[in-house]
């Protein structure tokens, strides 16, 4: 199962993984990245940085936060991490899955 798939049924079955919070799934996401020798997420927050908008000077994580809540403010991102924050889970694998297409429609064959 490569990756791409990996992350598929992460996304179908997160709990069949153990993984109930967005910090759960981040860290898996790290995890992944880790096994790659860091390539995996290569060039990430720089996307979501210029698409949110939002800055560079932040971790990716962060920014899928504020991206998921934007309304929200202060240290809101610490307490999202740790519940269960459906709606930051789900704009994580949308931003993961249009990254990686992107990478993969510039990347020479």
């Amino acid at each position: 199962m490569d990756l791409r798939d990996r992350l598929f049924d992460l996304r179908r079955r997160p709990n069949l993984y153990g993984l109930t919070t967005f910090g759960e799934v981040a860290a898996f996401v790290n995890g992944m990245d880790a096994a790659t020798e860091w390539s995996f997420l290569e060039g990430f927050r720089d996307w979501l940085a210029v698409r949110s908008n939002l800055g560079a000077n932040l971790a990716w994580q962060v920014l899928v936060i504020r991206m998921a809540y934007p309304d929200a403010v202060g240290d809101f991102w610490v307490t999202a991490a740790h519940s269960e924050s459906s709606e930051a889970v789900t704009l994580l694998f949308d931003e993961l899955h249009s990254f990686l297409t992107d990478r993969e429609a510039c990347s020479p064959e």
